[in-house]
């Protein structure tokens, strides 16, 4: 049966109207029609009235690299997907809980290695392809079998929740004890708060390496030694059965990732059309969805109304509903604001601080997410100085979390002492290198910074809810860097050129502005997706967090989990191999064609949900 999240989700609306300054309740008093150019009615060879097509034009940050939700990172290709694809799992609009989706219900056995789903009779793909038992099995194998290439390019998927590419972790045999020191006296000593933090290094070694024995990975595996994906069979034409090899408390949660979307057997059949991409769902998805592709044209992807979508009270219920949706590239926040005043978009994602109130005053509708992502500062430890725990610490003093905020970020926004959101119930760590000039510099002087350029990569020409303006927010850090002495090379490279692939490849070893979109209500989302397996990013390979992140995503819901994860944390703030900067709110801008848009913090906006004004 559907269990709750084993975390706490606030049960405030997540799609309520954003107010920004005090301006006001006007944007919200909006009256309007449809779009200008959406198309009348027209008549059909039967003499009836057609029904009018109701266009939605949503201009979006940039143009997505693939439609295939499998091998894609990218919250632009899920922003689409989600409206042709769906997964096993649903999420509850209103407050994240997962809901029934193609499965219907779910029974997990008591030692919560395998899973039951009971799929959803008389569904069928967009090529009319039949949804059973088979296709649901046909699509996890297709992602274990996924090349080394793609499953790289992979986030908020297979490899992400079952870590099927991963291997165990190896602890070190011990921890260097702390060295004596000569004092005034001539005597050599150990500092008793450095012995007292190695004794208890040494026992949380030895506790990990014991719950690793006592909690061991059960049957062969088809991936590498700490992959959980055992099996995935069918046990009649609408029930498959899914085995783990060690339990995954978020797996429900889990689920409701666009990565795990359901795609046609015959479309995964077919080859890629385009040359540089593994599947023809790379250019022609082909999923189960409300909205079927209908076209990908430069820089403009439309998808229209699937007539025989398996939900026919999703459109019944909502005759405001658009029929075709077309989102198009606007790549800058200047550009998005002036054809949205043009009318030749109807709303647009990544609301700018800098236009906010213009936008308020002109009585657009503002609609905020609840904060569920986190911006970070990586710190990749292969460069000489950023290897050293004083200089990093130096980096963190240096930074002004609070001054970002207010020039760069819309208000809400919280400063982030950790990775994981308050809504996840996990206290961050009381380890806090806040802004402190003058230790930065003793730190610097500490570390023997002899004034060397550090490399700092970040994007242009894009906008993410963690990063609405990345160009004004890394020339101030880096302002704010230099002022205590710390001198930036700057390395600016456009998103679409592969930025966040040369980030996680760590071939740039320095500083890099960065940041991660929550998928799902667990902490094991964050920690791991940012975590897990991603020493290349930061040049930090640390056999006991991994340990840690192993561990815990398999403790049951409740407060040994919550103190895992604090553990994490704590872990996570003492190496420093990132800096958290902030938690944001993000906010969308509509024009008076629309009057309700379904605002998720994870993202997860289907657009059959939107209610466009009537003529």
């Amino acid at each position: 049966m559907p269990t709750p999240p084993p975390f706490p989700v606030s049960a405030a609306a997540s799609r309520r109207a954003f107010l920004a300054g005090g301006l006001g309740v006007a944007a919200l008093a909006l009256a309007g029609c449809v779009p200008d150019k959406a198309p009348g009615p027209t008549t059909s060879p039967t003499g009836t009235p057609a029904p009018a097509v109701k266009k939605f034009r949503l201009g979006t940050a940039a143009n997505p690299a693939t439609l295939d939700p499998a091998v894609s990172g990218d919250n632009e290709t899920f922003r689409i997907t989600r409206q042709i694809f769906e997964g096993l799992i649903g999420v509850d609009r209103e407050t994240g809980a997962p809901i029934p989706l193609l499965a219907t219900d779910w029974i997990s056995s008591p030692d919560r290695l395998q899973y039951t789903f009971i799929l959803r009779r008389d569904v069928k793909f967009h090529d009319g392809t039949d949804f059973n038992a088979e296709a649901v099995v046909a699509n996890f194998q297709r992602w274990a079998a996924l090349p080394k290439d793609a499953k790289a390019d992979s986030d908020q998927g297979f490899n992400q929740v079952f870590r099927y590419s991963e291997s165990l972790p190896k602890l070190p045999d011990s921890i260097p004890a702390p060295k004596p020191v000569k004092g005034t006296d001539g005597q050599e000593t150990v500092d008793p708060q450095l012995e007292a933090a190695h004794l208890a290094e040494v026992q949380r070694l030895e506790n990990l390496r014991e719950q690793l024995k006592s909690n061991p990975f059960i049957g062969a595996s088809t991936g590498a030694s700490a992959s959980y994906f055992g099996s995935i069979k069918t046990a009649g034409t609408h029930t498959v059965v899914l085995t783990l090899r060690r339990p995954i408390t978020g797996l429900i949660e889990a689920l409701t990732l666009p990565g795990l979307a359901i795609a046609s057997p015959k479309a995964l059949a077919a080859a890629a059309t385009d040359s540089g991409h593994v599947s023809s769902l790379s250019t022609h998805p082909v999923g189960t969805g409300p909205y079927a592709f209908a076209s990908w044209d430069d820089n403009t992807v439309e998808v229209a109304r699937f007539d025989e979508y398996w939900d026919a009270a999703a459109f019944a219920g909502n005759p405001e509903a658009p029929t075709l949706v077309s989102f198009r590239e606007t790549s800058t926040p200047a550009k998005r604001l002036g054809e949205l005043r043009r009318g030749d978009i109807d709303g647009f994602d990544m609301v700018t601080v800098t236009g906010l109130r213009e936008l308020v005053r002109e009585g657009k509708l503002i609609v905020q997410r609840d904060p569920f992502s986190v911006a970070y500062m990586g710190m990749n430890q292969q460069n000489k100085w950023l290897a050293k725990p004083e200089f990093r610490q130096a980096v963190a003093h240096s930074i002004d979390r609070q001054k970002i905020i207010d020039a760069y970020y819309i208000s809400g926004t919280k400063e982030a002492r950790g990775f994981l959101p308050a809504s996840l119930g996990v206290k961050p760590s009381d380890t806090y290198f806040g802004p402190d000039l003058q230790r930065a510099k003793a730190l610097l002087v500490e570390a023997g910074y002899d004034g060397s350029p550090i490399p700092f990569l970040y994007p242009l020409n894009i906008s993410r809810a963690y990063l609405p303006l990345p160009e004004l927010i890394y020339a101030e850090l880096s302002r704010q860097l230099a002022t205590a002495g710390i001198v930036i090379e700057p390395i600016p490279m456009d998103w679409t050129d592969g930025y966040v692939s040369r980030v996680r490849s760590g071939t740039t070893a320095g500083l890099h502005l960065l940041g991660f979109n929550g998928g799902y209500r667990d902490p094991d989302d964050f920690l791991g997706g940012i975590f897990s397996d991603t020493n290349k990013q930061f040049g930090y390979n640390s056999p006991i967090l991994q340990a840690q992140i192993l561990l815990a995503r398999s403790i049951p819901g409740g407060e040994e989990r919550v103190n895992a994860y604090q553990d994490i944390s704590r872990t996570l703030a003492e190496d420093l191999p990132a800096l958290p900067l902030v938690f944001p709110i993000s906010g969308l801008a509509f024009n008076d064609t629309v009057r309700n848009y379904p605002s998720s913090p994870v993202l997860d906006e289907v657009f059959s949900d939107v209610k466009l004004n009537n003529k």
